[in-house]
């Protein structure tokens, strides 16, 4: 890219608002920065008291995992209140487990890895689901699906455990 190549896309780039942004620019900018983004784990043990957890699908004409299964989440965004990560959750609990009942979120840890989309920084919380989900469906942790988005077995594993252990402890 060439000075007046940078200087246009600068120029462009300022005319858009902050927040959600266009998704093909979304998707140029992913590949570019490291994103800032809250996962989500949804878990519960069944009737044998085994682990299992709650995973989404992603829509077959999505450009970068179609049909992919996945755990909720969402990237921050410059208009998330400062200091506050209420605006993420909400956005997890509404758009994407469709106000299934859940426990509040437990802190896990964080995990900078990469996605097909980009580096990603997230932050990791479980949460107990509480009744009948709404969307999607329960895997158990030992038979994970050959279609699940490969970048989150890890973290999903880390939050099993750390559930697992929170269980334990309270019983």
């Amino acid at each position: 890219m060439n000075k007046a190549e940078e200087a246009q896309l600068v120029r462009l780039l300022s005319k858009l608002e902050a927040g959600f942004l266009p998704y093909d620019v979304f998707v140029e900018i992913a590949r570019l920065v490291v994103l800032s983004v809250i996962e989500f784990v949804p878990l519960r043990q069944n009737e044998k008291g085994e682990t299992e957890v709650l995973l989404l699908s992603r829509g077959d004409d999505d450009p970068i995992w179609p049909g992919e299964l996945h755990t909720p989440g969402t990237v921050v965004r410059p208009t998330d209140t400062e200091g506050d990560i209420y605006l993420a959750f909400e956005r997890i609990l509404k758009d994407e487990l469709k106000g299934t009942k859940t426990s509040e979120p437990h802190y896990v840890g964080s995990s900078l890895h990469k996605s097909k989309r980009g580096m990603e920084q997230a932050q990791i919380y479980w949460v107990e689901v509480q009744a009948e989900s709404r969307v999607g469906g329960f895997y158990p942790l030992n038979e994970l699906p050959a279609n699940i988005m490969e970048s989150q077995v890890a973290f999903i594993n880390q939050a099993a455990s750390n559930y697992e252990n929170y269980k334990n402890s309270s019983s």
